[in-house]
């Protein structure tokens, strides 16, 4: 970067600092999505975000830097959506379809960023400590089967097993009740899956 540029950088106030960084995040999650990480070199990020490649680099010292900071938060974000609300339900069964509807709402509302996390899932692009950080948001996940076993409220198999069981029929929920725009239509597709799923772990 330019010494003009890093001058500008630095003298911009917060709001513009963040305006900016938010570009280029929201900008690269497009990008990533429908190019890959190959596919989508830094300069044009910065081109299509409207700012500079100095400026782009102010930010992320490079491109693998910026795809961990969205990796990172977008399994934050997905993690803390999932698990909303959870807290105040009393058995497994409710925190279990709390949790269920929450997957498919985030999911429909936010399909660039679920195409992200399928996507770069498994990607030598992401680095080990941003994966290893990201599926860290989602340990939740491994207690609630433990903790459903333990009182007898599911099935008594290994709880690894039940949680990507878990994972791959939501998936398919997801898939499902994105292709239905009908409200109510979605809504009982959404009740006889969960209902479906539920039934298949409980003891």
């Amino acid at each position: 970067m330019e010494k003009s540029e890093k001058k500008s950088a630095r003298t911009l106030n917060p709001e513009k600092i963040s305006a900016n960084r938010e570009k280029i995040l929201t900008t690269a999650l497009t990008l990533f999505t429908s190019r890959g990480f190959s596919g989508t070199p830094t300069s044009l990020i910065s081109k299509e975000a409207g700012v500079s490649t100095g400026t782009l680099f102010f930010y992320f010292k490079t491109k693998e830097e910026l795809i961990d900071t969205l990796y990172r938060r977008i399994k934050e974000e997905a993690a803390k959506e999932m698990c909303r609300g959870m807290d105040k339900q009393k058995t497994t069964k409710a925190k279990i379809w709390l949790l269920g509807t929450n997957v498919v709402e985030w999911s429909i509302r936010n399909h660039a960023k679920l195409k992200f996390m399928e996507q770069f899932a498994h990607s030598p692009f992401v680095s080990t400590s941003a994966h290893e950080e990201g599926m860290s948001n989602f340990l939740f996940l491994s207690d609630l089967m433990k903790d459903g076993i333990r009182e007898g409220a599911i099935r008594n198999i290994d709880p690894t097993l039940l949680l990507s069981i878990l994972a791959s029929a939501l998936t398919g929920l997801v898939a499902r009740a994105s292709e239905i725009e009908d409200p109510d239509e979605r809504e009982k597709i959404v009740q006889d899956g969960l209902d479906f799923i539920w039934n298949g772990m409980k003891t």
